[in-house]
């Protein structure tokens, strides 16, 4: 099966070696192309990258060193960190191959080689590509939707006793590689705590990888987090890194990680304890180093049931603890929520600031909050939106409205009825969303549609 989107470029002086790498390599990856000089080639690399370069250690007639390689080796890594380059020289020995994969090479090939062994090792290297391109692609991502979720990357906003409390917490804990357990009520911002700590430890410059893993499915499991190998399964028609190898050298959050069926459990504490993955389809593991931070909206009193969470794997996870508190625990930070919203939605939807009126600023502060700071952030947009005075009125938050209105069950508002009911299950199982999702008989997908649609 041919690597459909792999592009391998060879450079060597020898015109015999480009053929040979080219038939081995050809019925194999999509594209190979080969040059007898490297010169230029940073240029030509940033122009268009491919995924591997092989590239020869001696030029120049008669050189032996390897000098030469190394020093192209540098120059290709400083244009793109993120390129897999294997080395290859038929005057190899171990201090020369030692030193190259110090100065970033990731394999050294003897030449003449076994082709088998070639394609192998290019494979890897592929693989190795993507993991890194796509490590910075999520680190990119992941602080553009930081910004937009709220403000600057890792920015909780509130002063209340109850954060500042948790916030002390998370402080002390984030300079270390301790595992952290996040837990709290869905809304009250558990990944943005998980930024927090990344942004506040020694890995911040890493990336931060998250993870959702109630919206992974079980036989996707082991392919999205560990990775594959190109043949591995129907439809895996190139090696591809998984989500804890592109975390490697930073944080890996796994969020929803109290939803994980038992068995798919034990295969993450195998993981854990080993710091190494084995991609579908593999044969050999790969070794990471990463910093584990997890979520869920389960009590720690439900994690501690066998039935539902593996307690060697509890122990793994947890070697500190964090509760964020609900946003009716810390009512004194919504006027600052509410202000820091209001101007953040004006901006992006290019709209005026409108300011809140007195008695709509009351209610909402005696709202309850079943959604926490995820339905208060709703609410606002969707009155930033809507609204059409100049201040806010309490008519603009149609929840509010509703507390004065008939009892649902008295009217045939299907809109009402449904928002009640999910206000009510959010209430009856202390936000959490697998539970209440299953007491209105909906998935969890589902149930996040609806909570967006009524803004909680």
């Amino acid at each position: 099966m041919i690597d459909s989107t792999a592009y391998i470029l060879v450079v060597d002086d020898d015109a015999d070696v480009l053929t040979a790498a080219r038939l081995a390599l050809t019925p194999i990856f999509r594209r190979v192309e080969t040059a007898r000089t490297a010169a230029g080639l940073a240029d030509a690399i940033a122009a268009s990258p491919p995924d591997v370069l092989l590239l020869d250690m001696n030029f120049s007639p008669g050189a032996h060193s390897g000098e030469e390689g190394l020093g192209w080796l540098d120059r290709v890594r400083a244009a793109d960190a993120t390129l897999s380059v294997v080395l290859m020289t038929a005057f190899g020995g171990v201090a020369l191959a030692v030193e190259a994969l110090k100065r970033g090479a990731v394999d050294f090939v003897l030449k003449p080689w076994q082709n088998e062994k070639l394609a192998a090792t290019i494979s890897a290297a592929v693989a190795l590509t993507r993991a890194r391109r796509e490590a910075v692609d999520l680190k990119v991502r992941n602080s553009v939707l930081a910004i937009e979720s709220g403000g600057k990357p890792g920015e909780i906003i509130g002063s209340a006793p109850a954060l500042a409390q948790v916030l002390a917490i998370a402080g002390r804990a984030a300079p270390s590689d301790a595992n952290i357990l996040i837990l709290g009520e869905s809304g009250t911002g558990k990944e943005l705590m998980a930024r927090e700590i990344h942004r506040l430890s020694a890995r911040a410059s890493q990336p931060f990888v998250s993870v959702d893993l109630g919206a992974i499915s079980e036989n996707l499991f082991e392919s999205e987090l560990f990775g594959h190998r190109r043949g591995a399964f129907t439809g895996a028609d190139s090696d591809r890194g998984g989500r804890i190898q592109a975390s490697n050298g930073g944080t890996l959050f796994l969020d929803e990680i109290g939803n994980l069926p038992l068995h798919l459990q034990r295969k993450l504490l195998t993981v854990l304890e080993g710091r190494e993955v084995t991609p579908v389809g593999a044969n050999r593991p790969i070794s990471v180093d990463i910093r584990l931070v997890t979520a869920t909206n389960r009590t720690a009193a439900e994690l501690t049931r066998e039935e539902i969470f593996r307690q060697d794997l509890l122990f793994r996870i947890k070697t500190v603890e964090i509760t964020m508190p609900p946003l009716r625990d810390r009512r004194e930070d919504i006027p600052v929520l509410l202000e820091h919203y209001l101007a953040f939605y004006a901006r992006k939807a290019n709209a005026r600031r409108r300011r809140l009126s007195p008695d709509a600023l009351a209610r909402l502060e005696s709202y309850n909050w079943p959604g926490n700071v995820r339905e208060l952030r709703h609410a606002v947009e969707r009155a930033t939106i809507l609204a059409g005075g100049e201040r806010l009125e309490p008519e603009d938050f149609p929840f509010l409205t509703a507390e004065r209105r008939a009892p649902v069950s008295e009217t045939l508002d299907l809109d009402g009825i449904e928002r009640q009911a999910i206000q009510k299950a959010l209430l009856l199982h202390q936000g959490n969303i697998s539970q209440a999702a299953g007491a209105l008989g909906l998935t969890r997908p589902a149930l996040y549609r609806r909570m967006a649609k009524h803004g909680l």
